[in-house]
């Protein structure tokens, strides 16, 4: 499966669908992707990885990146839609302590709206 994304706006959230394999040849893109996004003021981020079929180290670190970009603005991110191999990546990593992950996209823009996806806590706390 060819690696894709596309992003859309809900009110002052961006939506971003990554499809595909996140891996080392297609982290960069998404990296460039998040990083102008955030650039262009949008600090609250939904990533859709519903459609997503394979995440490895270099696009975990990518998400590690993105969250560290949005935590320095007063941003916010949640993940929906991880599952199978790129669930289970999240929880061997224990990222699934750091980072909100819900099941739909409409879970992570309430989790976004109402601050369970903060990311003003330290790394490696929770609320």
């Amino acid at each position: 499966m060819d690696f894709a994304i596309a992003h859309h706006l809900e009110g002052e959230i961006a939506v971003v669908e990554v499809s595909g394999w996140i891996e080392i040849s297609s982290a960069p893109q998404l990296r460039d992707t998040l990083i102008g996004l955030i650039d262009e003021g949008h600090l609250h981020l939904v990533l859709d990885l519903s459609p997503a079929v394979f995440l490895d180290s270099t696009g975990l670190g990518v998400l590690v990146g993105l969250l560290h970009r949005l935590r320095s603005r007063d941003g916010s991110l949640a993940i929906a839609g991880a599952k199978g191999r790129v669930y289970q990546t999240f929880q061997v990593s224990q990222l699934t302590q750091i980072l909100t992950l819900t099941d739909t996209v409409e879970d992570a823009i309430v989790a976004v709206n109402t601050g369970v996806a903060s990311t003003s806590s330290p790394l490696g706390e929770r609320d």
